[in-house]
């Protein structure tokens, strides 16, 4: 045996050994877990995208916090700093956090416990001076550079624009906005006292900031949606990596865009995924990411037992009530992809006309929030397809009028399906499209109506893309004739762009909430056998129904 030959080898390896230890610690890694457009989903429910009956459960803070304890107590991590950044949309979703107005989020999220989120356009729902309140007992950083206070022309008190975390000699600074269009697109009486900058005007500076204060890696997080974000990573110079939020889009691998690769991630909505996502920081500026989408599938990855008993105790009463039988469905309703038709937005404003009698109903797309499924319908059912306490407002029309308004409906930009369209609608709506889609962010919210049928070609110039318009009894719309029209009292009162709305004075406003109108149409029928008929036909699209 040649002793000095191993003594060499072993002195070698240790040497190597001590450059490799030397270069780890000069490296520190965060560990983030992401999640955005949480909409109050607090539990496990079924999985929206598994054909299987049943259903596997999926979802949920106690499912979450199981992944993040795992992470935790892994060797591999141990040196690692571990955060978590919600992009923002908690409130408004499901009974449970409507009837503690955002409280039950907060409480949760303590107790995850959550670093730090943004501010989502629904956050405003129950008012900003409710979310104020309830923001007190937030353990957590509301970061978000450009709300705005109209009467000081100061940030909203309640946030910081950007906050920074440290862990080996390395920091990571996260500046956190709003989508601007928050007032359209939430009642404008909750807003206000506020006013939304384009975050742009605002990131720029800060990222001045914290790159003056030696800040190594600089986080976005976005409440824009994928599609802004993208633009953001092509505009803004010194963003390291996006966190978005606001489009529910969920991004299996990191989207990389702009002159410099930045990184975006997106985790999907309620609570159904999490997005781990890996940094590191070394000395020479390498700065490396990488990330894994994990599907909070219980079966797969358990439930923390305190996060578990918290969310049952919440659930506990409310479920006696939610779990009550209202009738049944044959088929599967859902709202399918902008600028197509929709046999769920359709059956919502067959219901909104039926219990008001309208002539024509009008449901706009984001108000369309979960599929209708075959099977027993429950009153928790209809409120997760219907979970604003938005009552129904009837309007005044001429033909006329109703004319320029399904033009406005179908204004927005016409773009091609892109693969990720035709993957996320197969796997959500379980439905093949091809051809030109509208683009869901834009001027005006897309509309589906009840008592009309609108044929339109989207390539055309807006505002003059209608190719056709007719009650569902075939009759044309006659200019000069009065239509009672039912919108909720929302879009009514200018909500989704249609400001011109407000302007009607002859207006009848209800009691009657959509989701109760829905309940008492379904209570009437029993049983839903078929698909309403189209009444959005886009000359240019082709959608294919697969079951």
């Amino acid at each position: 045996m040649n002793r000095n030959k191993n003594f060499k080898t072993i002195v070698m390896l240790s040497a190597l050994f001590l450059l490799v230890s030397v270069f780890v610690a000069d490296a520190a890694e965060f560990v983030i877990f992401h999640t955005s457009d949480t909409h109050g989903s607090i539990a496990a429910h079924d999985d929206p995208t598994a054909r299987e009956t049943p259903k596997p459960l999926i979802g949920g803070f106690a499912a979450l916090k199981s992944v993040m304890n795992k992470y935790k107590s892994d060797p591999a991590y141990s040196n690692s700093r571990f955060l978590y950044f919600d992009s923002g949309d908690m409130f408004q979703g499901t009974p449970i956090v409507d009837r503690t107005k955002g409280s039950v989020m907060i409480d949760l999220m303590n107790q995850m416990p959550l670093n730090a989120t943004t501010l989502g356009n629904h956050e405003f729902d129950y008012t900003f001076e409710m979310l104020a309140e309830q923001m007190k007992c937030a353990k957590y950083s509301l970061i978000c550079c450009n709300v705005f206070n109209k009467k000081t022309n100061k940030p909203i008190e309640m946030s910081i624009p950007y906050a920074v975390y440290a862990h080996e000699g390395k920091k990571i600074g996260v500046i956190g906005f709003s989508a601007p269009e928050t007032p359209l697109i939430t009642f404008a009486r909750n807003v206000k006292d506020l006013y939304f900058k384009e975050p742009a005007d605002v990131i720029e500076p800060l990222i001045s900031t914290l790159k003056k204060a030696k800040v190594d890696f600089v986080i976005a997080l976005s409440h824009l949606g994928h599609e802004r974000d993208l633009k953001l990573a092509r505009d803004i110079e010194g963003i390291d990596l996006i966190l978005g939020g606001h489009s529910h889009t969920l991004k299996k691998d990191i989207t990389y865009a702009g002159p410099n690769n930045t990184p975006i991630v997106h985790s999907g909505a309620s609570c159904e995924n999490t997005s781990v996502v890996t940094v590191n920081i070394d000395d020479c500026g390498n700065n490396s990411v990488r990330m894994v989408s994990i599907p909070l599938l219980v079966d797969e990855v358990g439930e923390d037992k305190h996060i578990k008993a918290a969310t049952d105790e919440y659930l506990f009463e409310l479920n006696k009530e939610m779990k009550r039988v209202i009738g049944e469905s044959k088929i599967n309703l859902y709202r399918g992809i902008s600028g197509g038709n929709s046999p769920e937005g359709t059956f919502i404003s067959e219901a909104m006309r039926h219990c008001s009698g309208a002539d024509i109903a009008f449901t706009n797309f984001g108000g369309v929030r979960q599929p209708l499924y075959k099977g027993k319908i429950t009153i928790e059912s209809i409120f997760l397809v219907q979970p604003f306490d938005n009552c129904i407002e009837i309007l005044d029309m001429t033909g006329l009028e109703v004319k320029d308004l399904a033009e406005r409906a179908i204004s927005n930009k016409a773009v091609e399906i892109s693969q990720d369209d035709i993957a996320e609608n197969l796997k959500v709506f379980n439905q093949e499209v091809s051809g030109t889609k509208l683009k869901f962010a834009g001027n005006y919210g897309y509309l589906y109506p009840a008592g009309l049928i609108i044929t339109f070609d989207p390539t055309k110039e807006p505002m003059k893309r209608v190719t056709k318009i007719t009650t569902d009894t075939g009759k044309e719309l006659e200019d000069n004739k009065i239509y009672k029209v039912a919108f909720s009292d929302f879009v009514a009162n200018g909500g989704d762009g249609y400001g011109v709305l407000r302007t009607f004075k002859n207006r009848t406003k209800t009691d009657l909430l959509i989701r109760d109108a829905m309940i008492k149409y379904i209570g009437e029928l029993g049983t839903i056998t078929t698909k309403p008929a189209p009444t959005m036909i886009n000359l240019k699209l082709t959608q294919k129904d697969l079951e």
